[in-house]
């Protein structure tokens, strides 16, 4: 397998030059794989999040590189950064951030506006995704009126809209009990055998034990202390 995305001597540091200035990551280095399925493991604080959201292309190092399919992307106007975020990283976050207000299918088409893409094709897009998950029938719903369960699909659903390399993952299980949390598994694992890469930031045992996992990553205080495999 390829190297997909490389860190080298990755720095983040919040509030620079402040009193309340705090290193979430330092000097980090590491290369993930192309159709990996990564935990990213540690206490809160270690630096999960942080390291999600720069692999991500949601925020910027303050020091290092971060290489995407051997292409340096830290320092790329926030325009082709923002393109390859849509187009090539899907986010399942642990609130779900989706719009409570809007349908189930507003939910999957908004974040592909604007793009080049035509509304028909969009809109063909995402009623395919909700069929795949079982949510055919509610793409007129509101956010409002689906369970936990079902707010996860949609999340994971919208997070496939792109049709992208690679599935990050904050703290999935956050809110799930013991079935849905299974459910997810599965899904991410079906997901994993179609060729997507998974990076999931995870305290839950039940994630960064289950078969699934290829490798497990553990962060503490913004350093790599261990790099296995399960």
């Amino acid at each position: 397998m390829a190297g997909l995305l490389k860190i080298d001597q990755l720095t983040k540091i919040f509030n620079r030059h402040r009193p309340d200035e705090t290193t979430a990551l330092s000097d980090l280095s590491l290369t993930i794989l192309q159709e990996e399925c990564i935990a990213l493991t540690g206490p809160s604080g270690s630096g999960k999040t942080t390291l999600l959201s720069l692999l991500g292309c949601m925020s910027r190092p303050t020091s290092g590189n971060i290489l995407f399919q051997g292409r340096n992307i830290s320092r790329l106007p926030e325009r082709f950064l923002a393109q390859i975020r849509r187009d090539s990283f899907g986010f399942i976050f642990q609130q779900y951030n989706l719009l409570r207000s809007h349908t189930v299918l507003e939910n999957l088409m908004l974040p592909l506006y604007p793009t080049d893409r035509q509304w028909k094709e969009i809109r063909r897009r995402a009623l395919e995704l909700l069929e795949r998950f079982q949510l055919g029938n509610m793409h007129s719903k509101k956010i409002t009126q689906l369970s936990g369960g079902e707010q996860q699909r949609v999340a994971i659903a919208r997070a496939l809209m792109a049709d992208p390399e690679v599935i990050i993952a904050d703290e999935p299980t956050a809110h799930l009990d013991e079935q849905l949390s299974a459910e997810l598994l599965d899904i991410l694992a079906t997901l994993n055998g179609e060729g997507k890469t998974i990076i999931i930031a995870t305290h839950d045992p039940f994630i960064y034990a289950a078969d699934i996992i290829q490798r497990r990553i553990s962060l503490q205080h913004g350093h790599i202390t261990a790099d296995t495999m399960p």
